[in-house]
């Protein structure tokens, strides 16, 4: 039944721009309520894809009212007006608890966040033993009651938890910086109400940022007390880069000979046997993967994936070519885009289960979907965030042109997400056409890495450059530079929520000195590993192998 449930939820996102939505819901319907698909996915199912965009549809300009509904654990668009109305509530209930003089709990301590998440701070004005009477009371009118400990720092300055914290929607939450430094960082206690007025902690001691992340809320530090508490919806800037991704272990890594036909990174002449071959590409990805996910690296959310051999895909380490996402205040709404591949082994990177996934997180309300492109009479291809590095925050698309990416179809994404487009051409060193725009450029919040040598046309270089020295500092890197994966970088919003580049060894060691202090001008940290293998074999970098979830 699973497989069966996988495999439709991709059969709908493929086939969805073929057919009237009306008829075609109503088949989809019937063929799930046959083999007993449950009514609530059912229902989300039909929602999600009575919303799919098509070419002929742009988002809207971003209206709160009409947040996405669909958030991922902190479980929808409630208004503040309702958290208002729960947290008076709380405070009229605490009022009538007759607290003893050994019990202490203040209303400033008590962030309400749905019906299965109260937050509650623990330290100057709310100790253990108020905090365990009203929990046992029942008024926090939550599933899950997290305990957040002020133990180490007990700051004056910022004694209650509406001093440290302001959740300014359903999934974003501002956070006093100073109480994420491990000196004076919370620990939270967590509990689960296993029955009415019953309840059995579920974690302790955990890091309250962590907790925060996998409670599915983005992060945004800031400075002061007066910053966190006058921080409001309008305020949330839209991200130029994310903590949450996706990745694929090269477990069945090879060369791709359809892929060597125009990528000249790819080192054609490599003979080492295949098993020699995925085991050395384990090894460089799991420095990748534990650079990536430990907390004093980037501290990303990653949801890693495997492949098989009979998959028949040796590139999918490379996911970031097949989709993209954008959230609503980016584009209007929170948006996945399915894109067309040149390599027909590439077509079958995007598998079910891992579409399975992204339609699980309940966050992509609509779906953009190009890859009936592959097999139209004159096929075109658009090979994602290879194609169009996106600056995301300006809404530009830059667009190197290739048999991999198409001027038409570029537009056509350009208008449907409201974007720019900066088209343009360019060649490498030996006067071959750069297959994707992303290895030889990448942007950052404030800062942003380009070859312009590589772009022959005089106006064309003069274009893209202004455009980009509007909104970034520019690091602009030579052909040769080009070759050892300096473009292919990838800012990252990292376990603080303070932006850090990623990028190869070989890409570290390849920039100078001044173009590092650059960059460290802009970036918390610079991260880097050694994943040589998998760039001269496979012919892309880390940022390649990195597919962001915003």
């Amino acid at each position: 039944m699973f497989s069966q449930r996988v495999l439709l939820s991709s059969w709908l996102f493929r086939r969805i721009t073929f057919t009237s939505r009306k008829s075609f819901i109503a088949s989809a319907s019937g063929f799930l309520c046959r083999n007993a698909w449950p009514a609530s996915e059912l229902v989300q199912l039909k929602k999600n894809f009575s919303e799919t965009a098509d070419e002929s549809r742009r988002p809207s300009v971003f209206d709160p009212s009409k947040q996405s509904a669909f958030l991922n654990v902190t479980g929808g668009n409630l208004s503040e007006e309702k958290r208002r109305k729960r947290t008076a509530e709380i405070a009229d209930s605490i009022a009538k608890l007759n607290l003893t003089s050994k019990e202490k709990i203040s209303t400033e301590d008590i962030v309400w966040v749905n019906d299965r998440l109260c937050l509650v701070g623990i330290g100057l004005r709310t100790n253990y033993d108020g905090f365990t009477k009203a929990l046992y009371s029942g008024i926090f009118n939550s599933r899950r009651v997290a305990a957040v400990r002020d133990i180490f720092d007990r700051s004056n300055s910022h004694a209650t938890l509406n001093t440290c914290i302001n959740l300014v929607s359903d999934d974003i939450v501002v956070i006093l910086d100073s109480i994420q430094d491990p000196l004076k960082r919370r620990l939270v206690n967590l509990y689960f109400e296993t029955e009415k007025l019953h309840f059995s902690l579920e974690r302790h001691d955990m890091d309250f940022t962590e907790f925060l992340h996998e409670s599915g809320l983005r992060v945004i530090p800031v400075s002061t007390e007066s910053e966190v508490i006058s921080f409001r919806r309008e305020n949330v800037p839209v991200q130029q880069s994310t903590n949450h991704v996706l990745m694929v272990a090269p477990t069945a890594f090879a060369p791709n000979v359809y892929t060597a036909e125009d990528n000249f990174f790819m080192d054609s002449t490599s003979t080492q046997d295949v098993t020699g071959l995925q085991q050395k590409a384990l090894c460089e990805y799991a420095s990748l993967y534990n650079l990536v996910t430990a907390k004093d690296g980037a501290g990303l959310r990653v949801h890693l994936f495997t492949h098989e051999p009979y998959h028949d895909t040796p590139d999918a380490v490379y996911p970031n070519n097949w989709f993209s996402t954008h959230t609503d205040l980016e584009v209007g709404e929170c948006t996945l885009v399915l894109y067309p591949m040149k390599a027909p082994n590439r077509r079958k990177e995007r598998r079910p289960e891992f579409l399975h996934r992204l339609f699980m997180f309940r966050r992509y309300t609509n779906v953009f979907d190009l890859t009936r492109h592959e097999e139209a009479a004159e096929p075109k291809f658009l090979e994602g965030t290879g194609s169009l590095v996106l600056d995301r925050v300006n809404r530009i698309a830059y667009c190197c042109l290739s048999e991999r990416t198409d001027l038409a179809l570029a537009r056509t994404w350009a208008r449907v997400m409201g974007y720019t487009l900066e088209p343009f051409k360019a060649w490498d060193a030996s006067g071959r056409p750069i297959y994707h725009t992303n290895v030889m450029m990448s942007i950052g919040t404030h800062v942003a890495v380009i070859c312009s040598s590589s772009i022959h046309d005089k106006e064309e270089r003069r274009r893209v450059c202004s455009r980009l020295m509007e909104t970034h500092e520019v690091v602009d890197i030579t052909s040769s530079q080009v070759n050892s994966f300096c473009g292919n970088v990838l800012e990252v919003e990292n376990f603080y929520g303070r932006p850090v580049m990623l990028m190869s060894s070989t890409a570290y060691h390849a920039f100078d000195e001044k173009q590092l202090e650059q960059l460290r001008k802009h970036e918390y940290d610079l991260l880097h590993t050694d994943i040589s293998t998998i760039e001269r074999v496979g012919g892309g970098g880390v940022r390649c192998s990195i597919g962001e979830l915003f």
